[in-house]
């Protein structure tokens, strides 16, 4: 016993340090982690041990052929080092009894291995330490004529080394172990008290496949890549601060390329334009007033404007809407055909009844809203 205490301690406190390490191994990129199963074809190199008892049976000398075997693990990667996995192993040597020819023997356990992958993705080597527990049948009911036992306790250490190669993309893999097994065998469950336990220093070799279960996992998108910084505009005028050479400027002020406030010059009511009633016509009296701005025009020639035209509020608005552009554009055509250029004209735009300068109640308010404004844009 001396022997299997801190053996015993030794593999625990190694499997317990696994559990524990592998929750805080969260920088560790994981390989695939699908649970496997992975069957095996063993053969045990077994030791033998002699003990000494009492009467009737005295000293006996035990010894269990190599044998085949079988083996079956269950387990799942944890993490880019470790695997945990729950196996179990049967073997049925031939046994002799000081010399003698015995019946064969059943030994099987069943328990818990770690294996741990010191570089997984360039060596796929890696390290065992487990422990089982299970029975052993000597297969014998006698010594020396003498009944004895059927079934012991049996308590198994593992500590090795194994290799796997990947087949395909889907994960089968060949699977080659070593393992050194530290066997102990409660020997007074099958020759009675005053016999110690029997150890065995015990070698098994073993060869299988590792099968996944499940859909071979996927790359994860990469993720996008960051949006480039943008310039900063501190007063949100549209320039960028680099730019700005009027830092500040209020919000919704119309800037220049600088980023300076441009200096806008109030519309041109072009009074006396009307039209007849409900027509976008031009009266006598507005083209008299019209010809007066074709001269204006030619003498600044450098001048390019835009023509804005309102309504009062009789009638529906979309109507007014339409009435208000129309007029405008008969203005734009009135101007071209006496010599304007098209081009100074860089548009027209109705805007109905909006932005009434005077009152919509009165006579004289409506007829200061029904008008027809020139803005000059460039100059």
């Amino acid at each position: 016993m001396k022997f299997k205490q801190p053996l015993t301690a030794g593999v625990a406190g190694a499997l317990g340090l696994a559990f524990a390490t592998s929750a805080m191994a969260q920088m560790d990129a994981p390989q695939d982690k699908r649970f496997y199963v992975a069957p095996m074809v063993s053969y045990g190199f077994f030791d033998n041990d002699a003990v000494g008892g009492p009467a009737p049976l005295g000293n006996l000398n035990t010894d269990n052929d190599d044998s085949i075997g079988a083996t079956l693990a269950i387990g799942k990667p944890i993490n880019s080092w470790l695997n945990l996995e729950l196996f179990g192993f049967y073997f049925n040597p031939d046994q002799s009894i000081n010399g003698g020819d015995a019946n064969d023997a059943d030994l099987y356990g069943f328990g818990l291995d770690a294996l741990f992958f010191p570089a997984r993705d360039t060596l796929p080597v890696y390290g065992i330490l487990g422990a089982s527990w299970g029975k052993m049948d000597p297969g014998y009911g006698e010594v020396n004529d003498v009944a004895v036992g059927d079934d012991a306790d049996a308590d198994f250490l593992d500590a090795g080394l194994g290799y796997m190669y990947q087949l395909n993309d889907y994960g089968l893999a060949v699977r080659a172990e070593y393992r050194y097994r530290y066997t102990t065998v409660d020997s007074a469950d099958i020759y009675g008290a005053g016999y110690e336990d029997q150890r065995f220093d015990d070698h098994i070799l073993s060869l299988g496949l590792q099968i996944p279960l499940g859909a071979p996992p996927t790359a994860a998108e990469p993720a996008p890549a960051p949006a480039p910084a943008q310039p900063m505009d501190s007063d949100g005028d549209g320039v960028i601060d680099a730019n700005d050479q009027c830092p500040g400027t209020p919000r919704g002020t119309e800037v220049d390329a600088r980023g300076c406030p441009i200096e806008k010059q109030a519309p041109i009511v072009l009074k006396g334009v009307t039209f007849e009633f409900d027509s976008s016509k031009l009266t006598m009296q507005a083209e008299n007033r019209l010809d007066n701005v074709v001269d204006a025009l030619q003498a600044s020639s450098e001048v390019k404007f835009r023509v804005d035209g309102y309504t009062d509020s009789i009638g529906t608005e979309q109507y007014n809407q339409g009435l208000s552009q129309r007029r405008v554009d008969s203005v734009r055509q009135y101007l071209i055909e006496h010599g304007i250029s098209s081009s100074r004209i860089t548009g027209t735009q109705g805007h109905g009844e909006s932005n009434p300068v005077a009152t919509n109640e009165t006579a004289a308010g409506r007829a200061q809203n029904r008008r027809v404004e020139l803005n000059v844009t460039e100059q």
